[in-house]
């Protein structure tokens, strides 16, 4: 046997002592497996796959000679919710074969596990759809400090009378982050055959800061408290703190509508609201909520359409009904002012009361559905508390609001409330509101002598069909012992041409007369439309048409209007107007003719409204602003296209500067430039820059444009030969440092290339020795220079 062996060769016993020496390893191996299950097993750490969906989880497996078992730790990471107990002797896992309702499959060479679990098990909560965008952050580098004047007076002329009446506004800004100064007045200037009067009366006088980040202003001088649906607003002079919503508008106060599901497999999710698609999102196996902002009014429908992995779909239908009138849980909205009561507004300047007064508002969600308000108002004449609520009903049945006050006024007590209900959808809308109060019950306005409604009565009903849209109206108010009463019938109605058809018809319940009224509104292009109307009552019948161009407010454009009215021989006018509408203001000039009661009239008008900018020590003139603006530099390049969101806007002027008249406040606001217009010896940083203002101020846009010279060369030797590639470049007055970095190399044959060189003489390195090359006098040269050959000396 053994001669056998050794006949068979060298390789032949290679072989076998291989094998020999595994099979000794597996008896061994074998003789272990005989011993204690505890001492054979292994710790797996394992990459996961559930429900055909990676897991970012490694998970901790223990193996045996018959089971595999998972970390409860491991579950937890999945979110999977498991009730089974502990293996034997193995504290913390769960056998996967005692888990019902789930497979797996193990990859040992891959050291990966394929789970599958019911849906039962999954307790992951995906959330998507609404995606919170962050909000704005000014750019302090482009705040510059300005001054702002707005216009807008108003000019008339008849036979007798000759009249000029206007606002203006001076507005201080960017003396300080996100504050503003503002000055507001009216004026009115009458001259006839006998006599002339002027009249001025400041209107507003006040200090605003904002506080983005918290949503806050502050108010300093006059302003005006904020007024509730059952509330009313008074104007204070003194300090005022209110939380602005406006300083955060990528902010969604309202309650997100929430759609909820599960899925057993990793599955795309479309969400549609009234047919319209509103996002679309990915989501894990497990639960799910997509979220969206507020898209609709009133009672509506969404579905979801659910997509997995395998391209099966399913339906998901929703009812919602949408409202404004809701804070989200947890968001909280007030108003404080303190101080005493501005007294005879646009009548007499600077006149103000001497009692010490408070008026407050706060608004806060409570959740989703529910909205609490509170009203309360203090003087030494008057102290008023008032709570309200608004509160969205269950399956989409409506929105109910109401509100209860009491007061003391002139230490007599009073009460009021107020109830209203809405509901609407795309075909029907309803509504109705009752507001009343008893005869002693008052707030800081009543005390000024302005009283307060005793009773007011409101229901709508609306109705759309392909007919037109139907509404009936009833509305009642009792107002200091006068009592109006009207109920209003309509209809309207849209025709294929676009044009509009309206009939109404309002009954005076009091006096037992009615009014019929009919507008035709006819579009004739994209800017002019023409309108004929008929009214007809108790006392006169009149007809009026109309026609009237009206003027692009991006761009300089004419508009125009002609209009005539007729009620009888006695009684009509006639009248033609011509709009001028510029980057820098509106014009308006018009004349009319009129017989009134056969007395002839005839009257010149013409108006001019605007607004003139003093910043970074330029004067603009622009369209009136009543908010933010900004002004864009090119660094003196003029003729070059400005882009707002990616609409022209204008082009810079001989200064290389333009005024952008509308901007949004604490939004971004992309401005951007057209270089295929800028000469090729300029050069720009960037074309796009993002331009966030405070409220009521500009912002500095500038666009680094400066002229380039490039420079090329071929660098030869004294031998005409090209200096080697890669030899180092110095541009510099004086001999360089061979330790120093240089500014450029040597190219292929000998080119240099560079842009703007900062002196005229260049040194280059060669084989540890230095030459230098003298450039010519370009001084008065831009764009592409080729010198051509030059010698290194």
């Amino acid at each position: 046997m053994r001669k056998k062996f050794a006949d068979c060769g060298p390789l032949f016993q290679a072989l076998l002592c291989t094998y020999c020496l595994s099979s000794t390893l597996v008896i061994a191996s074998e003789n272990v497996s005989l011993e204690d299950d505890g001492i054979k097993q292994q710790e797996l750490y394992l990459s996961i796959v559930l429900n055909q969906a990676s897991s970012s989880t490694f998970g901790h497996f223990i193996q045996t000679s018959h089971d595999l078992l998972i970390s409860r730790t491991t579950l937890q990471e999945l979110q999977l919710k498991v009730s089974v107990p502990d293996a034997p002797q193995h504290a913390g896992f769960i056998s996967l074969s005692q888990i019902s309702g789930l497979s797996y499959n193990y990859n040992a060479a891959a050291q990966s596990i394929h789970l599958d679990v019911a849906v039962s098990f999954l307790q992951n909560n995906t959330v998507a759809g609404f995606i919170p965008i962050e909000a704005a952050k000014v750019n302090a580098q482009q705040i510059k400090p300005g001054v702002l004047f707005n216009y807008d007076f108003y000019a008339q002329a008849t036979e007798d009378v000759w009249s000029l009446s206007g606002w203006n506004e001076l507005r201080f800004f960017g003396f300080g982050a996100g504050s503003v100064l503002s000055i507001s007045a009216n004026h009115a200037y009458t001259q006839s055959k006998t006599s002339e009067e002027l009249n001025s009366q400041i209107l507003d006088t006040y200090w605003q800061k904002d506080f983005a980040n918290r949503a806050l202003t502050l108010t300093l001088g006059d302003s005006q408290s904020r007024a509730l649906d059952w509330s009313r607003s008074t104007r204070i002079s003194g300090i005022k703190l209110a939380k602005n919503y406006n300083l955060q508008p990528y902010q969604v106060t309202s309650p997100l509508a929430s759609f909820k599901d599960s899925v057993l497999l990793p599955s795309t999710v479309d969400l549609l609201i009234n047919g319209i698609q509103q996002s679309s999102s990915e989501v894990l196996p497990g639960q799910f909520n997509i979220q969206t902002a507020p898209s609709i009014t009133g009672a509506g429908t969404a579905q979801l359409l659910i997509t997995d992995l395998n391209g099966q779909q399913r339906i998901v239908n929703f009812s919602l009904f949408g409202t404004s009138q809701l804070l989200q849980q947890g968001l909280s909205d007030w108003d404080v002012s303190l101080g005493v009561n501005k007294l005879n507004y646009a009548v007499k300047s600077f006149s103000y009361g001497h009692d010490l007064l408070m008026n407050a508002t706060f608004r806060h969600g409570l959740s989703n559905n529910t909205t609490l308000e509170s009203h309360t108002e203090y003087s030494n004449d008057v102290a008023l508390a008032g709570f309200g609520v608004v509160h969205r009903l269950p399956n989409t049945l409506g929105v109910l609001n109401g509100s209860y006050s009491y007061s003391e006024l002139n230490q007599q007590a009073g009460q009021a409330f107020s109830a209203g209900y809405e509901w609407n959808n795309r075909l029907i809308n309803f509504s109705m509101h009752h507001q009343q109060s008893d005869g002693n019950f008052g707030d800081l306005a009543s005390g000024l002598g302005y009283a307060y409604i005793d009773r007011s009565d409101h229901i709508f009903l609306g109705v759309n069909t392909p007919l037109g849209q139907f509404g009936s109206s009833y509305a009642a108010q009792q107002y200091q012992g006068i009592d109006n009463e009207y109920l209003i019938f309509n209809w309207s109605y849209y025709f294929p041409s676009k044009s509009y058809l309206t009939l109404n018809m309002t009954r005076d319940l009091n006096e037992k007369s009615n009014t019929f009224f009919m507008s035709l509104n006819i579009p004739l292009d994209r800017q002019t439309n023409a309108t004929m109307n008929a009214q007809k009552n108790t006392e006169r019948n009149k007809v009026s048409a109309s026609v009237r161009k009206t003027a692009l407010q991006n761009q300089a454009d004419w508009g125009w209007q002609s209009n005539i009215e007729y009620s009888d021989p006695s009684n009509y006018s006639l009248q033609g107007q011509l709009q001028r509408e510029t980057s820098v203001g509106q014009w308006d000039l018009g004349f009319q003719n009129a017989k009134i009661n056969d007395e002839d009239y005839s009257t010149v008008i013409g108006s001019a409204r605007g607004s003139l900018v003093m910043m970074n020590r330029n004067l603009f003139a622009m369209r009136q602003s009543l908010n933010s603006f900004a002004v864009v530099s090119t660094e003196g390049v003029a003729d070059i296209p400005v882009r707002l969101e990616n609409r022209l806007v204008g082009k810079t002027n001989r200064k290389g500067l333009l005024l952008i008249d509308s901007l949004n406040p604490y939004q971004h606001n992309v401005v951007s430039i057209d270089t295929l217009d800028l000469p090729l010896e300029y050069k720009i940083e960037s074309t796009q820059i993002d331009a966030v203002p405070y409220s009521s101020s500009g912002v500095y846009v500038n666009f680094p444009v400066y002229k380039m010279r490039s420079v090329q060369w071929v660098a030869v030797d004294k031998q005409n030969q090209p200096l080697k590639m890669g030899s180092r470049v110095w541009v510099q007055k004086t001999a360089p440092n061979l330790d120093n970095v240089e500014h450029t190399i040597v190219g292929r044959d000998g080119m240099i290339y560079l842009e703007n060189p900062a002196a005229s003489t260049v040194f280059v390195e060669q084989m540890g020795q230095v030459c230098r090359i003298d450039l010519p006098d370009f001084s008065a040269q831009y764009g592409f220079l080729d010198l051509g050959n030059l010698t290194c000396q």
